[in-house]
């Protein structure tokens, strides 16, 4: 059985070290911080990552601890409804779910000694056909294969590609979570508002919680406002759908998370012999069209397969990004366009966006159909 190093123990390295346990590999991840924790963020897993889950035999389970959603609804700012897509009519539901819940979801089927916690991944050299991995601690490890799933910021895929930084995409968002629900919310939707150069979303995880998220044009690395980011966002939204104040309102301070977004153009290769990457580390996307984790849970069982099928990790790897790369570079483009879209901040052009919306309802809802239906 092969041992497979995993740097990075996110969504896509517990998920990936999953999948390969239930297929006669031995897994080991190793993660930076010293205790596993996700940040305070919802994420809705769509249909086809619902799929993942249910092969990983975790579906019934992701289901009791998250919440049901039936419909993605685009809004004009002031609540106007733009397009109402429902996402039901899959085979595989649709979960909202606390990032945290889903990260302790799948490591808790994991055994403890395949996650090693502390440890920060330096570099890598190969010996024959082994990889060893060394890390500030003084720890070294060797496996017959080492996969990148250390983020945005991959440590990893600077060493084989080349210390290239990611892209700024012009927004800073905001998240927050709350157990305030609104009276106007309906019961099972995401509800998305789109105004001039600037959004706001929210949407039932489980266990009573409200998620929400908002997004602004801003430049690099702006800090928060001095008046801190709760007035700043209820001075922002104080004119929006009645809703959107009232949770901002609703939210501690301390449950307010803030990022800016980036990106990397869809590229090829991300893997270099028996090494390969992952989730953020191959292709960060921006969230507009809800596919980071998701698409990272296709990644995990799709390299998996590879491994299994093919006994050379070489020639696993190769088959991992020539199967996934097509899918990841449509997703990663069209949620850039989806962002570009939002970044318009002139009302006219607002205005014809959302009157371009209502008329194209129904590709909308077919486009976003299709991606969802999709089963790695």
């Amino acid at each position: 059985m092969k041992k497979v190093i995993i740097i990075g123990g996110g969504i896509g390295g517990a998920a990936t070290a999953l999948a390969l346990s239930r297929a006669g590999f031995k897994p080991v991840v190793y993660e930076r911080t010293k205790e596993l924790r996700e940040v305070g963020a919802g994420i809705a897993l769509w249909a086809n990552a619902t799929h993942i889950l249910k092969n990983l035999g975790l579906l019934s389970e992701a289901m009791q601890i998250g919440y049901l959603t039936t419909n993605y609804q685009f809004n004009s700012q002031s609540g106007k409804k733009l397009v109402n897509i429902a996402v039901d009519g899959f085979d595989l539901p649709v979960i909202g779910i606390h990032r945290a819940e889903l990260h302790q979801l799948l490591w808790r089927n994991l055994p403890n000694e395949k996650f090693i916690l502390g440890e920060t991944f330096e570099r890598f050299e190969r010996h024959n056909n082994q990889v060893h991995a060394y890390f500030a601690s003084g720890l070294s490890v060797e496996g017959e294969a080492l996969i990148g799933a250390d983020g945005l910021r991959s440590r990893v895929r600077a060493i084989i590609l080349g210390d290239e930084p990611p892209i700024y995409r012009n927004f800073k968002t905001w998240r927050g979570l709350t157990d305030y629900v609104p009276n106007r919310y309906c019961p099972g939707y995401i509800q998305e508002f789109l105004g001039c150069g600037k959004g706001f979303g929210f949407m039932m995880l489980g266990k009573g919680k409200m998620y929400w998220y908002a997004a602004a044009i801003a430049p690099v690395a702006q800090p928060d406002a001095v008046e801190g980011r709760k007035k700043e966002l209820e001075r922002m939204y104080q004119d929006w759908f009645p809703a959107i104040p009232e949770l901002i309102a609703a939210t501690d301070e301390a449950n307010i998370l803030t990022t800016h977004l980036y990106d990397r153009p869809p590229t090829q290769p991300w893997s270099q012999q028996n090494v390969t990457l992952l989730g953020d580390a191959a292709h960060p996307m921006l969230p507009t069209m809800g596919q980071g984790a998701c698409t990272a849970l296709e990644d995990a069982s799709v390299v998996a397969k590879c491994l299994k099928q093919q006994p050379d990790p070489i020639t696993a790897f190769q088959r991992y990004e020539s199967l996934r790369f097509p899918r990841i570079k449509a997703i990663v483009e069209q949620s850039l366009q989806s962002g570009k879209m939002g970044e318009l901040n002139n009302p006219l052009a607002v205005g014809l966006r959302n009157t371009f919306m209502k008329v194209m309802g129904s590709a909308i809802s077919n486009s976003f159909k299709s991606l969802h239906a999709y089963r790695a």
